[in-house]
């Protein structure tokens, strides 16, 4: 009898032992729960503080606290902004007119953003004979991106093409070649799609960009070929001095009247982003 007796006595032991341990383990497991819990409950509300901040700063910025919303209504302002152009006419026309007394500022810059809209309009078109005016290396630059983009199977689209502003930014004279730029801002829908899905860009935002517009004043062979029987040097017909003055009007040396050949044009060499 006392044998069970003491059997018992050790498997409550043994029990109350498990139970001591079991109680040790699961107080423990409940101390790492409410740990978490509290580091749950503390990162929630430093999420929610970030939150309600970029909700207010939203707010302020773009007029709505719904942050994809804001991010949408700024996406498409950045896009609506054009792009700043550097005007620097009124510091250059007056070395331009000392050269070309009757130089049209304005028309130049009438054609020179009709070359950039015919320019992309030639790579949306895959057509490089849209271009409205340019020299070789212009039509020959213009070609190779058509050739380009046909050989890797893409369709380069620039749609709704709109030129804010184009004017003269620099006025060079190197080597005996005169060079003027351009710059202008514009906007346009620009993607690139490939087997009729676009690739890059997007069809529904529209793009800003700066472009650089130059035109260099080269020789016209038309008018060489049309005054051949002519003497095309710049000389006094009544004195022989040379006149020395592009678009000089009058003999230096003696005073007479005189007209010389123009022999030289403007011609537009390059268009390029101004990145």
């Amino acid at each position: 009898m006392s044998i069970v007796v003491g059997g018992l006595i050790v498997i409550l032991v043994l029990v109350l032992v498990i139970v001591i341990i079991v109680a040790v383990i699961v107080s423990a497991i409940i101390r790492k729960v409410n740990q978490a819990k509290r580091t749950v409950d503390s990162v929630t509300n430093t999420v929610n503080s970030a939150m309600r901040t970029a909700r207010t700063i939203s707010q302020v910025t773009t007029g709505t606290s719904d942050i994809a919303e804001g991010i949408k209504r700024t996406t498409f302002e950045h896009a609506s902004a054009p792009k700043t152009v550097s005007d620097l006419s009124s510091l250059l026309l007056p070395k331009i007119a000392a050269d070309f007394p009757e130089y049209n500022n304005s028309e130049m810059a009438e054609r020179a953003q009709n070359v950039l809209t015919s320019y992309l309009f030639s790579i949306d078109e895959s057509d490089p004979s849209h271009l409205t005016e340019g020299n070789e290396d212009l039509k020959n630059k213009l070609t190779m991106q058509v050739k380009l983009n046909q050989d890797k199977g893409y369709v380069e689209h620039f749609e709704r093409i709109k030129v804010h502003k184009c004017v003269l930014n620099q006025y060079e004279k190197t080597d005996g070649k005169c060079t003027l730029t351009f710059q202008a801002a514009v906007q346009y829908l620009h993607y690139i799609t490939e087997n009729g899905k676009i690739k890059t860009g997007r069809d529904d935002l529209i793009t800003q960009a700066r472009y650089d517009i130059k035109v260099v004043y080269v020789q016209d062979r038309d008018m060489v070929d049309k005054h051949s029987d002519m003497a095309l040097s710049s000389v006094c017909p009544h004195c022989g001095v040379p006149i020395k003055g592009l678009g000089a009007k009058s003999c230096p040396y003696c005073g007479s009247a005189v007209e010389v050949i123009n022999i030289y044009a403007w011609s537009f060499s390059d268009v390029s982003e101004h990145k």
